[in-house]
């Protein structure tokens, strides 16, 4: 990942000493001995090393190159497989034809350069994203929604680097809200998250494809993800029910309007399910939550970032019912889900990597320590159909980030 790293920043050759995993949960002594161990080779790398080689031939992004090739559909995906184009499912070819059909679904330009696509540095054209979307299977009006969730994975805050080539188990979250949501027929009742909703499942595709192969994130060379999970192939991708949400949905809660179609990305871990069949009242069933949430996940206090909470609509509306609002939750969350600092091991920090943080101060083995480092890192969506399953994607790398999705013109 170093090398690869070095590279993409325009290194095309770079000194490095290796120490071999792991350095975490082992003594300082074992520790030591490691750089020890490497000593006489750090001294040569630091007095004699120089660089030999050289940047690779730079080709432009724009056109796309063309090539012919005549074969069977499995030959087809062989190639695309051994080329690195594909994830392991199965591709459809993109064609100059499917190419330019797909690219009527929006007026950006296809030269128009919208990413340059962390680890590797990619170059990502609309033509590109045109491309990755006929591969995956989307229709030309999916192509608003997809450019618009690029441009939020792009920005900084967003970590795109960092979630990709951690060892952590981190996909991409899509939220949709607004009109776009039941005008392209994205699913946001009964299975929003899973299979079978087209639109869900190849702009998913479509986001990781991306990633993957213009980023050139993947494993085991530049994803560095320990276990990894489906959602490293297909992001997760749904609307927000906005029908069954009792409050404000998450858009208008941040300051979008009704009529705004809006794409909210977040890095997160997989999802784990609150199955809570029994309480009849608030109260009681912020008692699941605190038993089911735990600091120790992911905790605030080395990685600041929001935890998302999709409420089931039956269980929302209980809450709604009893005259509770979405800062009830948070608050009391936020105050009842919490570890003292003594389960972390080292009683000194968060995950033996990152200190408490100064607002916590001062602290005992005994202090209490919340999920977030505030309750407005608490963010509350109702999405799925009927049943008593909630959700909360624990935060990976980086902020949310919502932006408006450009229409087709």
């Amino acid at each position: 990942m170093a090398k690869e790293t070095a590279l993409s920043q325009g290194a095309a050759d770079a000194c490095f000493v290796i120490v071999s995993h792991p350095m975490g949960m082992i003594s300082p002594i074992e520790i030591r001995k490691k750089a020890e161990n490497l000593f006489s080779e750090m001294l040569k790398a630091a007095t004699e090393w120089k660089p030999i080689a050289k940047l690779p031939p730079m080709t432009p992004p724009y056109p796309a190159e063309r090539f012919k090739f005549k074969g069977t559909a499995e030959n087809i995906q062989k190639l695309f497989f051994e080329k690195g184009w594909s994830l392991g499912l199965p591709v459809i070819p993109p064609t100059p034809e499917a190419v330019a059909k797909m690219l009527k679904g929006t007026s950006h330009r296809p030269d128009e350069v919208v990413w340059i696509v962390p680890p590797r540095m990619g170059v990502l054209t609309v033509e590109l994203v045109a491309v990755h979307a006929v591969m995956a299977g989307c229709k030309p009006e999916y192509m608003p929604v997809i450019l618009a969730t690029i441009e939020a994975m792009s920005e900084p805050k967003y970590n795109w680097r960092g979630a990709t080539t951690t060892t952590g188990t981190i996909g991409p979250m899509v939220l949709i809200n607004g009109p776009i949501v039941k005008e392209v027929g994205i699913a946001f009742g009964t299975g929003a998250a899973a299979g079978g909703y087209h639109p869900n499942v190849s702009i998913g595709y479509t986001i990781n494809l991306i990633g993957d192969i213009i980023g050139g994130s993947k494993s085991p060379e530049v994803d560095k993800s320990t276990f990894g999970s489906p959602a490293d192939i297909i992001a997760w991708v749904f609307g927000e029910n906005e029908d069954a949400n009792p409050w404000e949905s998450y858009a208008i809660e941040h300051g979008f309007k009704p009529t705004d179609n809006v794409v909210t990305v977040k890095n997160v871990y997989p999802t784990i399910d609150m199955a809570d069949h029994s309480s009849s009242t608030p109260e009681a069933h912020m008692k699941w939550w605190r038993y089911v949430v735990s600091p120790l996940g992911r905790p605030s206090c080395d990685n600041p970032g929001e935890y998302f909470f999709i409420l089931a609509p039956e269980q929302a509306y209980m809450l709604a019912k009893a005259g509770w609002k979405k800062e009830d939750f948070r608050k009391t969350l936020w105050r009842d889900a919490r570890a003292p600092l003594s389960a972390w091991s080292t009683g000194t920090g968060m995950c033996g990597m990152a200190p408490v943080p100064k607002e916590f101060l001062p602290v005992t083995l005994d202090t209490l320590i919340p999920i977030t480092r505030k309750p407005e890192d608490i963010e509350v969506v109702v999405a799925g159909g009927p049943g008593k399953h909630s959700q909360f994607f624990t935060p990976g790398h980086g902020r949310a980030v919502s932006k408006l999705i450009d229409k087709w013109k």
